[in-house]
Order: structure tokens, then sequence, then C-alpha cells
């Protein structure tokens, strides 16, 4: 049977023996953490099929969820099992929810290092994301060609036809930043060639009329 650890987000879990995937689910705990419900880790696949020439593992129907983050697609391969250096990409349907945001494109790439994740990068046509905005009452909608999530900075960097909303509010350009802990919107890289346009509507008048 085929092991593997993963440290996903910083905390640890151990993926199960390769024969176990084909078909179900598998719930994993954190190491010896058992007291911490959070670090525990739901795989669920409708298949899978590992080649161990190439060492990639494929899925399909696959689904993972840890804690606050949760990933899903039509399919995926992972590039490596041990995530001292792995890539995995999701094909069809993608969604990630993390935290307030949900977020949605066709095609999405994780890599992972020193079993951290280190970046996910999003593709679609286009790809779109909302954040619940508790404190303002208005979701944030944004959409780019793009989307690049950094999960040390904990931004979206939109590039490609970017457009970020909240409510009658509308940010638009070829480069925007969206920090998902502060909400704020920042323009990125000039050198795009494309000024960011900001349309700003005033609140509605709620004064009683003459």
């Amino acid at each position: 049977m085929a092991y593997s650890v993963l440290k996903f987000r910083c905390r640890a879990w151990a993926l199960a023996p390769v024969a176990a995937l084909a078909h179900g689910t598998v719930l994993v705990p954190g190491q010896a953490h058992a007291q911490d419900e959070d670090l525990r880790v739901s795989l669920d696949a409708e298949w899978s099929s590992f080649d161990r020439q190439s060492n990639t593992m494929m899925f399909r129907g696959l689904r993972i969820a840890q804690g606050d983050f949760m990933i899903e697609a039509d399919e995926a391969v992972a590039s490596d099992l041990d995530f001292d250096r792995s890539e995995w990409e999701f094909i069809g349907n993608v969604r990630i929810d993390l935290d307030t945001a949900a977020i949605e494109s066709s095609r999405a790439e994780i890599m992972f290092e020193t079993h951290d994740l280190l970046v996910v990068e999003l593709e679609g046509n286009p790809a779109r994301f909302q954040d619940r905005n508790p404190e303002r009452g208005e979701p944030i909608q944004g959409s780019a060609e793009v989307l690049r999530y950094d999960s040390a900075e904990r931004t979206l960097h939109m590039t490609g036809s970017a457009r970020l909303s909240e409510g009658p509010n509308e940010f638009s350009g070829c480069d925007l930043i969206y920090n998902i802990d502060d909400k704020k919107i920042t323009s990125g890289s000039s050198e795009c060639g494309e000024p960011v346009s900001i349309t700003i509507l005033p609140p509605p008048d709620d004064a009683d009329g003459p």
C-alpha cells in the first residue's frame, strides 16, 4: 500500500492508503490532535487511480475539506504524493470555499512546497468569486480571466478583464488585488496599459419628500 503525508495550511494529515480511495469517503484526523476537530480532513472521490511509474494520482468527482477550506472539481491530478514539492491540477466545475469567500472557475492549479500551500491559480471565462461582508451587508463580487490566491498574503490577484463590485459600486481594470481579511481593493501593476475605472454611487436619499 502507498502512503503520503500532507500538511495542509500548516496542519498535518495523513493521506489514506491509495487502495482505500478508489470509491467513497476518507476522513483523516490530524496527528494525535483528536481534541481539535478542525484538523480533520475529508477527502471524497467517486473514482481514483494511482500511476506508480509517474507517481501521479488521478481523481474524478473529488472533494477535499479541512476546517474552513474546501475544494471540489470534476477531475484532479496530483504530481506527487509526498508534498515536499507537488502540484495539483483541478479541472471542470472547480469551486473553492475559503472563510467567507467562494470561488468558481473552470481550472485551478495548487502548489505545495515543504508541505505548505503556496498559491492557487484559477482560470475561467471568467473565473468568479463572491465574498460575504457581514459588516456592510452587501457581498463583494469579482471576476477575471485569472485569479491567483496567495495564502501568505491572503489576497486574490485578478488579471485580465478584472471587475469588482460591492452593491452599486464597481472597480474594473486589467490588474486588481483584493484582500480577503481586510476587504480592501487596490490596483496592481500599471504596466498592463489599462487604467482602473471606479464607479461609486451615492447612497439613496431616505429623507421624506416635500
